[in-house]
């Protein structure tokens, strides 16, 4: 009973710090400039996730990449213990062939095991430009501070990146702190992104994007809101976390910068998806 009155208060809480109904959200998520694709991805092996775990494929083409590239984002998978979609999960992850990993945010919530969060880790593909991660709210809700988080990603390759810039060939990476649970200043990190090379920043919390738009930055990659998680027809999404912005799924453009909004693949509150699937995203950059 007492675990029960938890829950309830908890849900409680969390529904007064989010937005009902979110604005222009009842219409069909934007495609990639290129053309966007979904196809299932079945389990082989353990249970499948809540909605049914996807892979979805977006076609970009940037001015100045000298070459195309296959970026994996995972973004808010919230891991806690063992599960029994998370074999399921791992072995779709490890499948993949990308050019560069990326981790949006929100990799674990509150109670999180450190042998579980290490096999997601552990899973990742190998990418010939690298995996890097930044800062999500839960990990800074959740006991995973920069100075505990960062050491845990280096220990499997992973680089946290919190208001950094990295020099990649022929693409230049950025990634901020999370805008509703950490420090971040994105008016400077852009005053750091002269026009130059191709630039993705990857920041958690999507209502970031004004902060960011502009000359210097190309593409923003986020997450947080989880597509709203339950899509109802005709209204959209039920409900979105503070952070989100008017940014709730796919794709979107300000001052000639991208934004794509990760669905990620776990959820909020209760293990619940309606019409908002789960998905891992190969973004398919080209040259322009």
């Amino acid at each position: 009973m007492k675990k029960a009155w938890r829950f309830v208060r908890g849900v409680s809480r969390g529904l007064r710090v989010g937005t009902f109904f979110p604005a222009d959200s009842a219409a069909p998520a934007a495609q990639a400039p290129g053309g966007s694709e979904e196809r299932p991805l079945p389990p082989r092996q353990g249970a499948d996730l809540p909605g049914g775990l996807v892979l979805s494929r977006h076609r970009l083409a940037l001015p100045g990449l000298t070459r195309p590239l296959c970026l994996l984002q995972l973004s808010d998978v919230h891991l806690r213990g063992p599960a029994p979609w998370l074999p399921h999960l791992l072995d779709r992850v490890s499948e993949r062939r990308p050019d560069l990993v990326l981790l949006t945010g929100d990799i674990l919530t509150r109670g999180w095991q450190e042998p579980v969060v290490a096999a997601f880790l552990d899973a990742l593909p190998a990418a010939p430009l690298g995996r890097f991660a930044v800062m999500g709210n839960w990990e800074h809700w959740s006991d995973a501070p920069p100075e505990r988080w960062g050491p845990l990603l280096a220990k499997h390759d992973v680089r946290l990146l919190r208001e950094e810039v990295v020099e990649l060939p022929g693409l230049r990476l950025a990634g901020t702190d999370d805008l509703l649970a950490g420090i971040t200043d994105p008016i400077a990190l852009r005053q750091r992104l002269p026009p130059g090379p191709p630039t993705v920043v990857l920041s958690h919390s999507p209502a970031i994007l004004p902060a960011l738009a502009g000359p210097g930055v190309d593409l923003v990659l986020s997450g947080h809101a989880h597509g709203g998680q339950l899509r109802l027809p005709g209204l959209g999404a039920l409900w979105v976390p503070r952070g989100t912005g008017a940014q709730v799924a796919g794709w979107y453009l300000q001052d000639n910068t991208h934004q794509f909004v990760s669905r990620g693949v776990g959820w909020s509150i209760a293990p619940l998806r309606f019409r908002c699937p789960p998905e891992l995203v190969e973004l398919l950059l080209s040259p322009a």
